[in-house]
């Protein structure tokens, strides 16, 4: 088996800048190598350069109003030779360099053509592809560049070397080496593109690295065109994607070829990727598919070979919003079937979990029960599994000479100063400028602590928005300017990401750190500033960090739904800018003691949440819904139209359960559907024998069958579920049947009741042991939906010490006994156990089209498994027993059977009349490989 790891971008990537060492041509790094967050890379046992061996680089640019010359504090420094710094730990948050522009490797310029302009607020007509006049070295006049060979000014494809990449999931990456460091992951292969352009590159160039990153690095590489990159990444992923996931929506309407455009080259790079992943695919072989670039891909692979038995498991590390968001996308539906593709689909947080369940069931109508959903006749299980850090990874970067040559930089730099540091992108739901309006607030509230506290603001990407980059500038400034002197400035603005070990030794030294974004999955970067603040490390802080409640790594340190303690003063809504800047200035001010307290707190609940620890939970959980997969698959097999016939005529006495729907093919809780009289008019000499009972199961009420069904046959049993009645065949009166005491209706009635007045257009249904709330006929859905939603919310809340279970579905709330106890089970073990011994039944055939008959194919199905009753020892009755539950329909759950390849129920009636009155030896024929017909 083939363990594959298909991301948008490869761990690794290619420099073509080898002009000063051109002797280590091709030569790739060992696979212990790794990237800090610079670019910076080197084997785990190399030796550090010292600062003799180190050159700086540009400085930074200036933070705005600036009084002092802070950032020179973090400017990079690179080995003058070819080797890199790094100690096997990729940086955890994606670094979300600008494609095609490389600030530290020579790679080709994007020859991306134009494309549509996006809004319809601006010129129409095309503009330039982002990265269309992009140097190595930052943007340039296009006059300055010769035109017919841009990019040969600056590659060379004679000499390249491969490169650990300055994109993508490093936390994925972490996780993945840990998990073999610790060997449990064997026979890897990473699927993904370079992170660069490569339309410049000769078709004999992308042959030699596809062919070198194969067998030295184990890496498939996904070879895009620029345009079609470009449209994939930077206008569907990050102009429409991207936003939604935040709950940002798009200000003004976009030209719909721009739309097209851009969804266009979303398919074909997922289908680029299915190409490549197909050749190479067999039997067995496990994929795990990462993040929103690639949510098409899962369905596309079981779509391209669907003859393999192979596992998909699908991760999302962004937010997944609410259902009343997503839908807002033109391309919902297509994304959801993608994405349901795969066998497993795992989130980070319970909320975003929920919140694409809801999507499924209220966008696209799909069962919903218990984390899983059923597409395509597939039980697809979705999870909630945070990612979390590599500890090991860290404690040796944290030990490192370069981060302990940067700890003493940044002390003295900042000698005397507290703190507090924060690391985001720049965009909206990075929360940067919240930030700086709270730091501000702070500031103006507690003027103790101006001249003593100072922010650190790294930008992790450059911003494309150019009015918040303004805004956050501005606000800087102000800052700045307020409350600056000659040897003070509060705010620092790093405006590029500063390299792993660099932000390590400012995570050690900070005594607050701010997670404060407005929207993100996880943010891994906080797990780290717990890590680096234990005393291990010499510096013994245990600094306080103020995260979010909005961000996925708060379900991790935090109970956001349990009662509030001081810890939770630092779980703070980023919108509120008193509550984060009341929380800045009590988390400088707590005691020591309290500090301490706290972060152990944090370091227990982190402790459990570690990258191996994902990794094995989310393996885990791939098994466990392959197993469920297994038994349905074994379970639910085509039924064999011949053992049926043969085994009904080696039985004397028979039981037949046919849900209503399957014979009217309507729904049965309408007035308007009959049954199908033509059924019981073909059927009726079968159903007179003595030796065949047939129960019709209906949800009708003993008024709407008698008043639309007058002509229902004597011979015929009912099962009215809603009313827990039972009219055996040839009676004439009802029968309540025993159940089992649901003492909490009355009063989930009456709530239910209260919901209903307030819903115009639902209704109640009722029965002995039942309640569901329907709001398909209402006014207003949407108002409907979140009232069905408080309804089963305050259900679940005052449930006490009863049992039962609150069913959410897309147009209902239903509240209802264990499937074991209820309705449809308990009928019928009402009527087997009123049967005499002597007619005890030896044959059972259950047919449903509907999920609520899961509760009668359980009970058939255990009745199959369970010996013969006590009281029919003496009999010789139940000494063959033979069980058939067939669905009809998509609702299978807990059925063995489905109809016969091209067969309808009608058919598979009429063969089985065919047979009655057979007489067959019992020695002279098997139940298996039959196919004949009856005499």
């Amino acid at each position: 088996m083939t363990f594959y790891t298909a991301s948008l971008f490869l761990p690794y990537t290619i420099d073509f800048g080898l002009d000063n060492y051109a002797e280590d041509r091709v030569a790739s790094p060992p696979a212990n190598y790794a990237v800090d967050g610079s670019g910076y890379m080197a084997d785990q046992g190399q030796e550090v350069p010292d600062e003799q061996n180190i050159q700086p680089l540009a400085q930074l640019p200036r933070t705005p109003g600036a009084t002092i010359d802070n950032e020179k504090v973090f400017a990079g420094y690179t080995s003058r030779k070819g080797p890199e710094m790094g100690f096997g730990l990729s940086p955890n948050e994606p670094r979300d360099v600008t494609w095609g522009h490389s600030r530290m490797l020579k790679q080709p310029i994007s020859q991306a053509t134009e494309i549509p302009t996006p809004s319809m607020l601006t010129t129409s007509g095309p503009r330039k592809a982002s990265g269309a006049n992009l140097s190595l070295d930052g943007p340039q006049d296009s006059e300055d560049l010769g035109e017919s060979d841009l990019p040969r000014n600056f590659i060379s494809e004679d000499l390249w070397i491969v490169k650990n990449a300055e994109k993508g999931l490093g936390g994925v990456s972490n996780a993945m080496n840990a998990a073999q460091r610790n060997g449990i992951l064997c026979n890897h292969t990473w699927i993904g593109t370079l992170g660069m352009p490569t339309d410049s590159l000769t078709e004999d160039t992308k042959s030699d690295i596809a062919n070198f990153m194969q067998k030295a690095q184990r890496c498939l590489t996904v070879f895009a065109g620029d345009t079609e990159f470009e449209g994939h990444y930077n206008h569907f992923c990050h102009a429409v994607l991207w936003p939604v996931l935040h709950y940002q929506m798009q200000e003004s309407p976009r030209h719909s070829h721009y739309d097209r455009f851009a969804w266009d080259k979303y398919v074909k790079l997922n289908e680029k990727f299915a190409d490549v992943i197909v050749e190479h695919l067999k039997d067995g072989d496990r994929i795990w598919i990462h993040d929103y670039h690639l949510m098409l891909l899962p369905g596309l692979l079981r779509k391209r070979r669907p003859e393999l038995y192979i596992e998909i498991g699908f991760f999302l590390h962004t937010p997944f919003p609410s259902s009343e968001v997503f839908r807002c996308l033109s391309v919902r539906d297509r994304l959801l079937d993608g994405m349901l593709g795969a066998d497993l689909i795992g989130f980070q947080t319970e909320e975003y979990r929920n919140h694409f369940l809801q999507s499924c069931s209220r966008l696209r109508r799909l069962d919903i029960s218990a984390g899983e959903v059923i597409f395509k006749g597939r039980v697809v299980s979705v999870v909630n599994i945070p990612m979390g850090i590599d500890p090991s990874s860290l404690n040796l970067l944290c030990k490192s000479t370069e981060v302990e040559g940067w700890i003493r930089s940044i002390s003295h730099g900042y000698r005397n100063k507290r703190l507090v540091a924060a690391r985001d992108r720049l965009d909206v739901s990075g929360g940067i400028k919240q930030r700086l309006l709270a730091f501000e607030l702070m500031l103006k509230s507690y003027p103790e602590l101006r001249n003593d506290v100072v922010l650190i603001q790294v930008i992790s990407s450059a911003g494309e928005v150019p009015e918040l980059e303004a805004e956050v500038s501005k606000i800087t400034m102000r800052i700045n300017k307020k409350y600056s002197s000659t040897v003070h400035q509060p705010v620092v603005l790093l405006q590029e990401d500063i390299g792993t070990p660099q932000l390590i030794a400012l995570l050690m030294l900070a005594e607050v750190f701010m997670a404060t974004g407005l929207r993100e999955g996880i943010n891994l970067t906080s797990h780290e500033y717990i890590l680096c603040q234990g005393e291990k490390h010499g510096i013994r802080m245990h600094g306080s960090l103020i995260i979010s409640e909005f961000v996925g790594s708060a379900s991790v340190f935090h109970d956001c739904n349990g009662p509030r303690s001081e810890a939770s003063k630092l779980l703070v809504n980023p919108w509120n800018y008193k509550q984060c800047a009341a929380a800045i200035r009590f988390a400088l001010s707590r005691s020591a003691a309290g500090r301490l307290l706290e972060w152990k707190r944090l370091r227990r609940r982190m402790a459990d949440y570690t990258a191996i620890n994902w990794y094995e939970n989310l393996q885990m959980a791939l098994d466990d819904i392959r197993t469920v997969q297994y038994i349905r698959e074994d379970q639910l097999i085509p039924l064999s139209r011949d053992s049926l016939a043969i085994l009904y005529c080696k039985t004397e006495s028979r039981l037949f359960f046919f849900e209503d729907l399957v014979i009217s093919g309507q729904d049965p809780t309408t007035e308007s559907s009959p049954f199908y009289e033509g059924f019981f008019r073909i059927l009726a000499p079968f159903f007179k024998r003595m030796s065949n009972r047939l129960y019709i199961v209906s949800r009708k009420t003993s008024d709407q069958l008698n008043g639309s069904f007058p002509n229902l046959p004597s011979t015929v049993g009912v099962v009215l579920e809603n009313e827990g009645l039972i009219r055996h065949p040839n009676a004439q009166t009802w029968v309540q049947y025993s159940i089992t005491n649901a003492e909490w209706l009355p009063s989930i009635r009456k709530l239910m009741d209260s919901f209903q007045e307030r819903t115009e257009g639902s209704r109640i249904e009722a029965s002995p042991w039942s309640l569901v709330f329907h709001f398909d006929g209402a006014l207003d859905r949407e108002v409907a939906a979140r009232q069905a939603s408080e309804l089963a919310d305050q259900i679940n809340g005052a449930r006490g010490e009863f049992i039962f279970q609150v069913l959410r579905k897309e147009t209902s709330v239903s509240v209802e006994l264990p499937l074991s106890s209820q309705g449809r089970g308990a009928a019928a073990r009402y009527i087997v156990d009123d049967i005499d011994d002597i007619e005890y039944p030896e044959y059972v055939l259950v047919v449903g089209d509907s999920e609520d008959n899961a509760a009668l194919f359980r009970w058939a199905n255990e009745m199959a498994e369970t010996p013969p009753p006590p009281r029919l020892q003496f009999t010789g009755a139940g000494n063959q027993f033979y069980v058939f539950t067939l669905a009809t329909g998509e609702h299978h759950k807990e059925a063995k059977f489905t109809l016969p390849d091209g067969w309808t129920f009608w058919e598979l009636m009429r063969w089985l009349m065919l047979w009655d009155g057979q007489e067959l030896d019992p020695d002279t024929f098997c139940f298996e490989g039959l196919s004949f017909s009856p005499h």
